[in-house]
């Protein structure tokens, strides 16, 4: 009776195992899975960049051969969005080839940890560095250039700042939603 009454516990348990482990693995397969809809967001802000690359090095030439823009201010404007171009790629790169449905957390949460960090880093220091006089320079090339006589300047250049604050605002909704994809998937991989 003592024999039966145990093999029967034995048979409840390995039952019980395989339960668990079942679970486990669904569990594990819809983090990961969960983890691959966090890339897409980040993906979009890469898109996003490649995109306002390829428009401004369509537009700003044409600009300047309309003569609102001086062939210095098209060259660096060009330079500085294919350096933002190559900087998103790099920073892109480890995300990418990233495949979430078999590296190990360990190897994703280092990548994501690295993304993010480079992504704060290029917010907090480069962008200031660059779109300040970048801005600064359109500004000048646009407004002080061009003023008819008896026109101020400042109202030539409001159009440029507001322009630029409504491409801040659109760049930092991107930067988050990127950055906040990469914690997500940290936090995710922590919970688990």
């Amino acid at each position: 009776m003592e024999d039966k009454y145990f093999e029967e516990l034995q048979s409840q348990f390995a039952i019980l195992k395989e339960q668990l482990n079942k679970q486990e693995i669904v569990s594990e397969r819809l983090l990961r899975e969960t983890m691959k809809l966090r890339t897409k967001d980040i993906g979009k802000t890469k898109r996003v960049t490649y995109i306002a690359t390829v428009f401004c090095l369509l537009v700003y030439p044409l600009l300047y051969f309309t003569h609102v823009f001086s062939l210095a201010f098209t060259i660096a404007t060009c330079l500085m969005m294919l350096f933002c171009l190559f900087a998103t790629h790099y920073m892109h790169r480890p995300v990418d080839s990233l495949n979430l449905m078999r590296d190990d957390f360990t190897t994703v949460a280092r990548v994501m940890v690295k993304f993010k960090k480079q992504y704060d880093k290029w917010l907090l220091y480069l962008t200031p560095s660059l779109m300040i006089p970048w801005l600064a320079w359109a500004c000048y090339e646009f407004a002080w250039r061009h003023a008819a006589e008896g026109v101020n300047p400042w109202f030539m250049a409001i159009p440029l700042i507001i322009g630029a604050a409504v491409g801040g605002l659109i760049g930092y909704y991107f930067h988050r939603k990127a950055v906040n994809a990469a914690q997500d998937i940290l936090n995710e991989i922590e919970m688990d």
